[in-house]
C-alpha cells in the first residue's frame, strides 16, 4: 500500500465530475490497488473519516469511509465501507448545520479549515460495493453527513461552496471550540 498525495484547492481536478465505474472496473486490480492506497492515505491522517478518489487525483466515483474516533470526536464508533458510484436518491427533513472540514481545503497555515455545513440527517443512497453488487440504503446521522461530503466531491463540489466564506474558521479555532464540548 502506498500513501498518496492529497490534492488541495485550488487544483482544478477537485472541480471535475468523477467517472462512474463499470462492475468490471470495480473488480479490476487497478481499482482494488487504488482503494488500498486511499485507505492507507486516510489512515495516515489523524482526523479524516472519509476520502473520495478525486482527492488523490483519480476522478473516479469511489468513496472510502473509515469512521473512527478522532481527537475532536472521540465517541465515534468505527465503521468502514466502500461506496462505488454512490448517489443520493432521496433526502428527509431539512438541512441542519454540522461541523465539517476537509483535507483538500486548507487554510493559509496548511491545516484544514472548518465550517458548519447544512446537511440532511437522513438520506437514501444507491451504490455498488467492492464486489459489484448494487445496494440501496437509508443512512442517518454522522455517516449521512460523511457520505454527502464525499458524494459532493465526486460531483466537483467542495463544502465551502455550500456556506458563506465568512463562516470558515481555522483548524486551531475549531479545536478550541470543540474541545470545550469534548472535555
Amino acid at each position: 500500500m502506498t500513501k498518496l498525495k492529497i490534492i488541495t484547492t485550488p487544483d482544478p481536478i477537485l472541480r471535475q465530475k468523477s467517472h462512474r465505474l463499470s462492475v468490471a472496473e470495480i473488480e479490476s486490480a487497478k481499482i482494488k490497488k487504488l482503494v488500498q492506497d486511499i485507505k492507507e492515505t486516510l489512515k495516515a491522517g489523524e482526523y479524516g473519516v472519509g476520502m473520495s478518489a478525486i482527492q488523490v487525483g483519480e476522478p473516479v466515483a469511489i468513496a472510502v469511509v473509515a469512521i473512527r474516533p478522532t481527537p475532536t470526536r472521540p465517541s465515534l464508533k468505527p465503521f468502514n465501507r466502500l461506496y462505488f458510484n454512490a448517489e443520493i436518491t432521496d433526502t428527509e427533513g431539512e438541512r441542519t448545520p454540522m461541523w465539517e472540514g476537509c483535507c483538500s481545503v486548507l487554510g493559509q497555515d496548511g491545516k484544514p479549515v472548518y465550517a458548519k455545513v447544512p446537511r440532511y440527517k437522513n438520506i437514501s443512497i444507491r451504490y455498488y460495493d467492492e464486489e459489484g453488487v448494487m445496494h440501496e440504503d437509508l443512512i442517518d446521522g454522522f455517516l449521512a453527513q460523511v457520505l454527502q461530503h464525499e458524494i459532493d466531491h465526486q460531483n466537483g463540489i467542495l463544502f465551502t461552496d455550500l456556506i458563506n466564506e465568512s463562516e470558515i474558521i481555522s483548524f486551531d479555532e475549531y479545536r478550541k471550540l470543540v474541545k470545550k464540548d469534548v472535555v
